[in-house]
């Protein structure tokens, strides 16, 4: 069924609040277990030349780092847009770049796959 745009505003207030939070549960309880995770910070934070993290274990140690490098991390939301199974997000990061994150989500509104985009 494909998502509202009441769903998708729901899900991105949800995702907000867990990272604007710094807790790294918060944030985790918005993933699926088999989440794929692409972003270019990827390459630069863990040495290595994959393109993307698969599943929750290495998600959850790569955002838990981001966290520690990060103290003041905050996302200010701009936009929320919706398709068929994936909601964009388009926020401001603490730095004032523009970011923006597709999520594909499960029928339970977890994430299963996410693409970071950075400005």
């Amino acid at each position: 069924m494909p998502l509202t745009p009441a769903q998708s505003q729901a899900f991105a207030d949800r995702w907000y609040a867990a990272w604007n939070s710094h807790s790294i549960d918060a944030i985790m309880a918005c993933y699926d277990e088999r989440i794929e995770h692409s972003s270019p910070f990827i390459k630069r934070y863990n040495n290595s030349d994959d393109l993307a993290l698969r599943g929750k274990p290495a998600v959850r140690d790569y955002f838990a780092r981001a966290l520690e490098r990060n103290p003041s991390l905050r996302f200010d939301p701009m936009f929320v847009t919706t398709g068929l199974e994936s909601v964009a997000l388009v926020y401001r990061r603490m730095s004032g770049d523009l970011a923006a994150e597709i999520f594909f989500l499960s029928p339970d509104a977890l994430i299963v796959r996410s693409v970071s985009h950075y400005g």
